[in-house]
C-alpha cells in the first residue's frame, strides 16, 4: 500500500470526500465544482468521481484510493 494512501487516510475523516472538499484542498486553481467535473469527464484531470446513491443528482465524491492513485500519477509525471 502506498505511503499517500496511509496520509489521506490520516488527513480525511472519511473514506470518501466530497469532490467540493477535494476541490478545495487540491484543486485550488478551480473555481467551481461543476468546472472541475466538466474537466474529469473531458479526460484532462484523470480522477475518478463517484456519485452517492448511484444517481445523477447525487453527491458527487472522491474515493480515497482514487484520489491516492491521482496524487502518486501526478507526482510520477512532474518526477519524469
Amino acid at each position: 500500500m502506498s505511503d499517500t494512501i496511509n496520509q489521506l487516510r490520516e488527513e480525511w475523516s472519511t473514506p470518501c470526500p466530497t469532490l467540493a472538499a477535494v476541490r478545495q484542498r487540491y484543486f485550488t486553481h478551480i473555481a467551481s465544482d461543476r468546472y472541475l467535473l466538466r474537466k474529469i469527464s473531458a479526460g484532462r484531470i484523470k480522477l475518478k468521481v463517484t456519485r452517492l446513491g448511484g444517481s445523477a443528482k447525487g453527491t458527487p465524491v472522491v474515493y480515497l484510493h482514487d484520489l491516492a492513485d491521482y496524487l502518486d500519477a501526478q507526482a510520477t509525471k512532474q518526477a519524469a
